[in-house]
């Protein structure tokens, strides 16, 4: 008994130091984000108004089509909150990229125990790893914009999700914790991104899955699904209560009644849907060709981890491809229906918007693709061989993005470029000093 304690011990004291590792990371590597970039100022400017002017942020995010010109703000305070009232515990500019950090690890530390109990196989520790060091996760829930909010959101929904559909649930926790966390993942993301259109569904596929227990048990699910939304949509109130409906529902801008090149955009999807959970890395190393050889050429000694994870991406889609095909062989077809089924209603969704398919849209749906991805390396996770590729993996990506933290620490659009003129508007509590918030926004 005494060994085993010690051993379950010794796994948490694994756990706390990886975490801590990895906060240190992220946090490092989101400090050096653009941050005088337009879209992550406004970001930051509507928390740093809620701070310095002591208002209610009645509107998050500004959505701007370029096709169109169209904008609206994105009702709800939750993200001028999450920025802004972490001034009030540290007022420092880095305040609120600690809360947001500490949030999103979080989130990814329980995403990698609900996969651990779905894939025993693989490490808890690597997977957590993988999930916290994958460039999406990186580039997307680490630094001040509003995207980096949905990780958040919506690993609490899907984790809801799993334990709510009999055919997937682990027992983890009760079908009705799992709809009090759909309902706040809904929620959450509702107030950051308009993607969070593409969750509905699979509330409806989990009440359809629960049929059995008729219009009691489905009833019962509901409340605990408003039960789960209340602390959330609560806050969205005032916004409508002094806005009227329409204007604070903000709209879409983007619907299109058919768009025929969405629709023959299937291999498109496909490829960029799974590449969420590869080591994608051309597009965060820069906009084209040239400016990622500058970046690498800039720090040769880069370039060993750029190529081997570059390669190992290529290998990762294929691992996914053939192992979905394993799995529908094998009868196994129970990852292969969320994942690809998932795909499908990306697919579907994009026929109705003129917006292209760009992988950013979806990323809401992150948890399932991550999910499908550890199910894959579950065929290989007793060869030596693999174990060691998946090490290397980690090593690269801790060597490839800790130079990157070093190269972008004062680029031009870094805080730390400028990080005075952050100071002093917190300090003198007048937002104006870094910045205007854009002429036509409500907040």
């Amino acid at each position: 008994m005494n060994r085993l304690k010690g051993n379950v011990l010794s796994d948490r004291s694994k756990f706390i130091l990886l975490f801590l590792f990895l906060l240190a990371f992220r946090l490092s590597f989101g400090l050096v984000q653009n941050f005088f970039d337009t879209d992550e100022m406004q970001t930051y400017l509507i928390g740093l108004k809620c701070f310095t002017t002591h208002t209610w942020p009645y509107f998050g995010p500004d959505l701007i089509v370029t096709e169109t010109g169209y904008y609206s703000q994105i009702p709800g305070p939750l993200e001028g909150l999450l920025i802004g009232l972490p001034f009030y515990i540290l007022p420092i500019p880095e305040a609120p990229l600690i809360l947001l950090n500490l949030l999103s690890l979080s989130a990814l530390a329980l995403l990698a125990r609900a996969i651990y109990h779905r894939v025993p196989a693989v490490p808890f520790l690597f997977t957590f790893a993988l999930v916290s060091m994958i460039p999406w996760n990186l580039h997307e829930s680490t630094s001040i914009i509003n995207p980096s909010y949905l990780l958040f959101g919506s690993i609490l929904f899907f984790i809801g999700f799993l334990e709510a559909v009999p055919s997937l649930t682990t027992y983890w926790f009760s079908p009705r914790v799992g709809f009090v966390l759909m309902g706040f993942g809904l929620f959450w993301d509702m107030q950051f991104h308009f993607s969070w259109i593409l969750l509905p569904p699979f509330i409806f596929f989990a009440l359809f899955a629960r049929r059995k227990e008729k219009i009691r048990g489905a009833i019962k699910s509901l409340i605990y699904f408003a039960v789960g939304l209340l602390p959330v949509a609560g806050l969205m109130l005032p916004t409508f209560l002094k806005y009227g409906w329409s204007q604070g529902a903000g709209g879409a801008g983007t619907a299109q009644f058919f768009n025929p090149h969405n629709f023959i955009a299937l291999p498109l999807v496909l490829i960029r849907y799974f590449y969420l959970a590869c080591f994608e890395l051309p597009r965060f190393l820069g906009q084209h060709t040239q400016q990622r050889l500058d970046f690498l050429n800039q720090s040769p000694w880069l370039w060993p981890p750029t190529v081997f994870l570059l390669l190992m991406s290529g290998v990762q889609f294929v691992i996914f491809m053939v192992v979905g095909w394993k799995f529908w062989k094998s009868g196994k077809r129970t990852p292969v229906y969320l994942a690809f089924g998932t795909l499908l209603l990306v697919w579907v969704s994009f026929w109705f918007t003129y917006k292209e398919p760009l992988a950013h849209i979806y990323y809401v749906l992150l948890p399932v693709i991550l999910l499908y991805s550890i199910q894959a390396y579950e065929w290989f996770a007793k060869a030596k061989l693999w174990r060691r590729l998946g090490f290397l993996c980690l090593v690269a990506s801790v060597w490839l993005w800790g130079g990157y933290i070093i190269q972008e620490f004062k680029a031009p659009l870094s805080l730390y470029s400028n990080r005075a003129k952050a100071v002093q508007a917190i300090d003198q509590k007048d937002y104006r000093i870094l910045g205007e918030r854009r002429p036509q926004s409500l907040y």
